[in-house]
C-alpha cells in the first residue's frame, strides 16, 4: 500500500523553514509538531484539518511525544523539556536536562517523562534523563554512545535508547 496526499494544511510564516518531529494526542485529536527553526510548537486540529495555535517559548525544539493529554516538548537551546497540557495548551512544567535533548518518551500513566540528550563535545556526554512529572524526581543516567531517541515498551517498564544506524 502506498501513501497518498489527501490535503495540505498550511502553517503560517513556515516556508522554507525547519522542522522535527511530531506527534499526535489521541485524547485532545491535536498533532503537535517541533518548528526548531521557529522555537515553537504548532498546533494542528485533526478533525478541522487547520492549522490551530503556534506555541512560542521552546528554544530550538526537537521533538514532540504525547500521551493522554499530555505533551513533552524537547528544547535543545534550553537545555531542557516542557510538559504541555494537550487541550488548554498550557505549558505546566519545564525541567533541566542535560545538554541537546533530542528524543523523548511520557508515559501519563506512571507520571513519568524521559528525554535522550545528545550531550555537547566539551563538557558532557549522552545521558538519558528521568523525570516524575507528579514529584519532580529527577535521574540522569550516563550512555555509551549518542541517543536518537527512546521508546518504552508497551508496559513502559524498559527505556530503549535508539541510536542512529550510522553514526
Amino acid at each position: 500500500m502506498s501513501l497518498k496526499t489527501i490535503g495540505t494544511i498550511a502553517i503560517p510564516d513556515a516556508a522554507g523553514s525547519a522542522f522535527d518531529h511530531a506527534a499526535f494526542d489521541a485524547k485532545s485529536r491535536r498533532v503537535f509538531i517541533a518548528h526548531t527553526a521557529r522555537d515553537c510548537v504548532e498546533v494542528i486540529d485533526h478533525d478541522a484539518g487547520r492549522h490551530l495555535a503556534t506555541l512560542p517559548g521552546f528554544p530550538r525544539a526537537a521533538g514532540a511525544v504525547a500521551d493522554d493529554g499530555q505533551i513533552l516538548v524537547t528544547n535543545r537551546g534550553s537545555a531542557s523539556i516542557a510538559l504541555l497540557d494537550a487541550v488548554t495548551l498550557k505549558t505546566l512544567a519545564v525541567f533541566k536536562t542535560g545538554a541537546r535533548p533530542n528524543g523523548a518518551v511520557i508515559v501519563a500513566r506512571l507520571n513519568l517523562a524521559i528525554a535522550a540528550c545528545i550531550g555537547d563535545d566539551d563538557n558532557e556526554g549522552p545521558t538519558l534523563q528521568l523525570f516524575g512529572l507528579s514529584d519532580h524526581r529527577h535521574v540522569s543516567i550516563d550512555l555509551p554512545g549518542r541517543p536518537r531517541w527512546c521508546v518504552t515498551d508497551a508496559k513502559a517498564g524498559r527505556v530503549l535508547p535508539s541510536r542512529p544506524c550510522c553514526s
